[in-house]
């Protein structure tokens, strides 16, 4: 059996953005559309359960319908268990709350202003 080995290089370069249970979906500086946002979520594979962290920090522009499919998707389709949206412009956090107050999945909804530090970030 294999025991955990350490992420060097390439390895490192994958597993950027992933710890077990939480999956990290970077937003670049402009979103757009339904579509785009049901193919930035297939990026993620399956969610279900699982908590996800939406990295708007880089964000300066996104519409309703990119950030209502998203929250959609993510929440009401996938089953994510939570959405943190992290860095959003303020009209982009309001288009996403909105969404989630729509659909009912505010309990499961939350903003930040910088993104979570985890324990073995030195």
């Amino acid at each position: 059996m294999l025991g955990p080995r350490k992420a060097d290089g390439a390895d490192a370069d994958m597993l950027r953005g992933v710890v077990v249970g939480i999956r990290t979906l970077p937003l670049p500086r402009l979103v757009a559309g339904r579509d785009y946002a049901d193919d930035m979520v297939s990026t993620l594979g399956t969610v279900v359960g699982q908590d996800v962290v939406v990295d708007a920090t880089r964000l300066l522009s996104g519409t309703t319908s990119f950030a209502y499919q998203l929250i959609e998707r993510l929440l009401a389709q996938e089953h994510a268990n939570s959405v943190l949206l992290v860095g959003a412009p303020a009209d982009f956090a309001e288009y996403a709350t909105s969404a989630a107050r729509e659909l009912h999945v505010t309990d499961r909804f939350d903003l930040a202003e910088e993104l979570p530090r985890t324990a073995a970030a030195g």
